[in-house]
């Protein structure tokens, strides 16, 4: 597996996320991908700006294929901390979809109604509880939350960069 490092950054395969992202961004006339990409970079700052303010540094970031993936293992993140940070992505992209719903109420556009619609989607796509994605996070760190609340305390499932899409390891 081709590697390349810059700073905070880890892109694998290179060459072929380059290539792909050049031949899709060739092919989006209509402009729509770039604001689901744009949605999908804008969750991911959540996540990156509420793990800066827990950990007081940037994380290291794997860029694949499929998405983003924050490297947090060795990071001591108390289940209350990884639950935050994993509500921090879908939360940013419900904010911004809160914000162009009364954008839209004013005066509707199609980027405008394309860009509340790709940030819903990513919002809700990411609250699924599948493996690595951040609706599996919550329901993860929740449990342990309670676990610690209430009694039987058990490790909440991980999660590995190799699979993920968009996921917080």
């Amino acid at each position: 597996m081709n590697r390349v490092r810059a700073g905070k950054l880890i892109f694998r395969d290179p060459v072929l996320l380059c290539g792909m992202v050049y031949l899709l961004l060739y092919f989006d006339a209509s402009g729509f991908l770039r604001l689901g990409l744009l949605a999908a970079v804008l969750h991911e700052l959540g996540h990156i700006l509420v793990y800066c303010i827990q950990q007081r540094h940037l994380p290291v970031i794997e860029v694949t294929m499929t998405g983003f993936c924050m490297r947090t293992a060795g990071e001591r993140l108390s289940p209350r901390q990884r639950l935050v940070l994993a509500v921090a992505g879908p939360a940013v992209n419900f904010a911004l979809a809160g914000v162009w719903a009364v954008r839209l109420a004013q005066a509707a556009t199609i980027r405008g109604s394309a860009f509340w619609a790709a940030n819903l989607l990513t919002g809700l796509f990411n609250l699924l509880p599948i493996p690595p994605l951040d609706g599996a996070q919550m329901a993860a760190y929740a449990g342990a939350l309670w676990r610690q609340k209430y009694g039987k305390c058990t490790q909440p499932a991980g999660n590995d960069c190799k699979t993920g899409t968009f996921g917080v390891k």
